[in-house]
């Protein structure tokens, strides 16, 4: 059973829980998930290109690639990096099932995030822009023979600047119940925590939510986010039926000889033909008859093989599947069939560019708030005084840019003396123009620089 199911159980079908979450939703997001798994409904599972999951990664690829990170306080941007290491396993993951949830917690002097993925949590709440205010996590241990459920219900209540942490624990003989409510210091682990908890004066809810920034069509009416393949989903099962005419085409036309059994030795018992060892695969007996001749006692079977008008169909949809999804034309398709002029390239690059851009603006707007619910309890815990740290994000940006292209193109400048080669040096390494410039050669004791008097030879 689901959290979804959970909370609808518990609250009952007039819930916010359960209006955000569509029953259409839930099962888009089992989809998604199964899809993601290699577990999607295909005619063959052994022919799958397993597309969900290259997609999310590639995803995650572009937007983390050139990611430089940092927050304003040291002791924080020490243990956001720990969540930051841990987040760029599991990114994939948020982008492929449209959402992922980041729930801080103190342990010891640490402040710890949970990665919380879509189906482990049901928002409640949204603001105005559409970003959660309240949510229920799901938590659950089996201890014997009995399964115990914790529901931690997080609400920022926006009117007053409160936020409300309450914890119930329940506990089942059956996986697919919630069973009877219980006492958390019933619970090994649970024992410490609190039935309910409020903290004053906060201006944010002290758990961040990504959402992929596309438009959801499985529930229009719904602001939780959508997988990034959600938009080629037919596509994909097409490409995998494409594959397995594929994979059935090299199978069926694989060469063999049909030849007379008589042909072929008898084993040590005399019983049945012996084919060669190590050609059983290529031979193919079929019984004798008197009236054969001699030359159609051996027959070659090696039938012309429809490998490139195959590839050719799977290669245009996967196109499509690029196009549906946002990437640029040669990410999951064969580069050399699409890239024909300097227009095409420069526009298949930009819609990955923009799409690979909201998501990034969107993943960081998740970050400012999840800073600051660590600031949050880095004040309360009395682990650091910073209560408003400030997160600096640089993203990159050569998904639109060949960095190749763009390094010729600066050093042209350079030889023509239209640019100085410091800027070159600052932008390739990524480093300030003061540093670069004492990197230059000309700068050097043993290349005649400023400090060449002193050097003795």
């Amino acid at each position: 059973m689901k959290i979804f199911d959970f909370i609808a159980r518990l609250f009952g079908k007039s819930k916010t829980a359960e209006k955000t979450v569509s029953p259409e939703m839930q099962s888009a997001l089992d989809a998604w998930l199964a899809m993601y798994q290699h577990q999607d409904s295909t005619p063959n599972n052994n022919n799958s290109l397993n597309l969900p999951a290259a997609i999310a990664s590639e995803f995650a690829r572009l937007v983390m690639a050139e990611s430089e990170i940092s927050v304003s306080s040291p002791y924080l941007d020490k243990q956001f990096r720990k969540f930051l290491k841990r987040f760029l396993i599991r990114a994939d993951l948020a982008f492929a099932l449209g959402s992922m949830a980041f729930k801080p917690y103190v342990s010891g002097k640490k402040i710890l995030v949970d990665l919380v993925r879509a189906d482990r949590f049901a928002p409640t709440a949204f603001d105005d822009s559409g970003q959660v205010t309240a949510a229920v996590f799901l938590s659950r241990k089996v201890i014997g023979r009995t399964y115990y459920t914790r529901l931690e219900t997080h609400t920022f209540h926006v009117e007053n600047q409160t936020y409300t942490v309450e914890n119930k624990a329940y506990f089942s003989l059956s996986p697919d119940s919630l069973g009877t409510e219980c006492g958390l210091q019933a619970v090994p682990g649970w024992e410490n925590l609190q039935e309910i908890q409020t903290i004053r004066n906060i201006e944010k809810p002290l758990f961040a939510v990504y959402q992929n920034p596309s438009a959801n069509t499985i529930d229009l009416d719904s602001p939780v986010g959508s997988s990034c393949f959600a938009h080629a989903e037919d596509l994909i099962q097409e490409a995998n039926q494409q594959w397995a005419r594929i994979q059935w085409e090299f199978k069926g036309t694989e060469l063999a000889v049909d030849a007379r059994q008589d042909l072929f030795p008898r084993d040590e018992n005399g019983l049945r033909p012996d084919l060669p060892v190590g050609n059983k695969r290529m031979f193919r007996k079929y019984a004798a008859n008197p009236e054969d001749k001699l030359s159609d006692a051996l027959q070659t079977f090696s039938p012309e093989i429809r490998d490139i008008s195959l590839f050719n169909g799977l290669n245009h949809i996967l196109q499509r599947i690029e196009f549906n999804v946002g990437l640029a034309y040669g990410t999951l398709s064969n580069p050399t069939d699409i890239e024909k002029t300097a227009q095409e390239i420069l526009s298949s690059k930009q819609r990955s560019y923009v799409q690979v851009s909201k998501m990034q603006n969107a993943l960081q707007d998740a970050f400012e708030t999840l800073v600051y619910a660590m600031g949050v309890y880095a004040d309360l815990y009395d682990l650091d005084s910073a209560r408003n740290p400030v997160l600096s994000c640089n993203w990159g940006d050569s998904v639109l840019e060949d960095p190749d292209k763009e390094f010729q193109r600066r050093a042209q400048l350079v030889a023509m003396g239209a640019l100085r080669p410091e800027f070159l040096l600052a932008w390739y390494f990524r480093i300030p123009e003061d540093t670069a410039s004492d990197m230059m050669p000309g700068n050097s004791v043993l290349f005649g620089g400023k400090n060449a008097d002193s050097i003795t030879i």
